[in-house]
């Protein structure tokens, strides 16, 4: 079975979203001597010090013919350059890409098997649920794997209310990020996909590009920097970190809009 996988760039970016709490508390990292892995589902990287597997054409070589995870690895390397980052490459293109889903079922299963991931990093969505994909999440989360995906832009194959996937099961924190206005204050769009269980928010624009998928990496790079600083903490106190690093936006409190936040 094959769904219609989209990668966020040029759209812009709204909010970071939790669909819900995410069920199993289990330790993130072992002890201090850990080293935090971030592994990277996306379309390849084009830098050379970047390393991983093609699931593509099952080789280690990794060429990025959009870039796009060309960019995300730059943002996780600028904001997390003690961080061990894996590229797993699962498809080619910009948008609108067709990948099979036992294509990155695999990358997610190695990414807890084979790389040890402390961090999953999913800068797509796709647009219906999938049990088998759903059950490589889970085992990644019941892992001890803290795992962040795009919750989305507004479009046509993607309207306002949709639920997009995997940023919609309990085990994901759903991110996507907020435009600023010419003072730095985090403002909201209708471009931007919205949601009942919006957690914080994050700027995720990149050079000349802007959609939920930067704001992802951004996310991901200081939850790595917590997990360095507090080795063996749980799912729920990296949570609980999010919350309260996110500076108030929108309507006091949490709101439908920013969550609890924005983070810097």
């Amino acid at each position: 079975m094959k769904h219609k996988l989209k990668i966020f760039s040029k759209l812009p970016l709204i909010a970071l979203y939790l669909m819900s709490a995410i069920g199993a508390y289990t330790p993130v990292l072992a002890d201090s001597e850990s080293q935090v892995t971030v592994c990277i589902l996306d379309s390849g990287c084009n830098m050379e010090d970047i390393t991983g597997w093609n699931y593509l054409e099952g080789s280690d070589i990794l060429s990025d013919n959009s870039g796009h995870g060309t960019g995300i690895c730059e943002i996780l390397l600028e904001k997390a350059p003690d961080a061990n980052l894996v590229m797993l490459k699962c498809f080619d293109g910009e948008s609108e890409n067709q990948t099979d889903d036992n294509t990155i079922i695999q990358a997610i299963y190695d990414s807890v098997d084979k790389y040890h991931a402390d961090i999953l990093n999913m800068s797509w969505t796709l647009n219906r649920d999938s049990n088998l994909l759903h059950e490589a999440i889970q085992y990644a989360s019941e892992n001890g794997v803290l795992i962040l995906a795009a919750a989305g832009n507004l479009s046509f194959q993607t309207p306002s209310g949709s639920q997009v996937y995997p940023a919609a099961w309990e085990e994901v924190i759903g991110v996507a990020g907020a435009d600023l206005d010419e003072n730095g204050n985090p403002i909201s769009s209708l471009w931007y996909l919205g949601g009942e269980a919006v957690y914080v928010s994050a700027n995720g624009s990149y050079e000349d590009q802007k959609g939920s998928s930067y704001a992802v990496p951004r996310v991901s790079a200081a939850v790595a920097g917590y997990l360095l600083e507090n080795p063996g903490v749980t799912q729920e106190k990296v949570l609980d970190y999010l919350k309260n690093k996110a500076v108030d936006a929108g309507d006091k409190g949490y709101d439908l809009q920013f969550g609890w936040g924005y983070i810097e």
